[in-house]
């Protein structure tokens, strides 16, 4: 089950890849024990911003779970412009799943899919 899911999101990097506003991209797949995976990346735009991404999978009959994540979109000056993540917060956040937005913003917001960040991505730069 976890090979499909990452024939899924290897498929949403290759249809991105042909588009001209990717310059480049890379990933790299891990199976783990027990129904579980990580995967992680970077794909870079034509104007030399990068998302950087990973997530660590655990796949039951049912479900695909994202145990941990992190969607870390940044310009070509390493400036973060916003990031999606489970991460835990010294002081704890009231909420899990959140997203952080430039310069010092946390909202509530559910694990997206690489592919909606995606489209985030190039709607917000005008590239779609």
């Amino acid at each position: 089950m976890i090979q499909a899911y990452f024939a899924y999101i290897k498929s949403v990097l290759d249809r991105y890849a042909a588009a001209s506003f990717v310059l480049d991209s890379a990933v790299s797949f891990e199976t783990r024990p027990g129904n579980q995976g990580y995967l992680h990346g970077v794909i870079v735009f034509i104007d030399e911003s990068r998302l950087f991404f990973r997530e660590y999978l655990d796949v039951s009959v049912e479900q695909l779970d994202k145990l941990t994540y992190t969607y870390h979109y940044q310009d070509a000056e390493d400036s973060l412009l916003f990031r999606y993540d489970n991460a835990p917060h010294k002081p704890a956040l009231p909420f899990v799943d959140h997203k952080h937005i430039a310069p010092d913003g946390i909202v509530q917001a559910d694990a997206p899919a690489l592919a909606d960040v995606l489209v985030e991505i190039a709607t917000r730069q005008g590239w779609i």
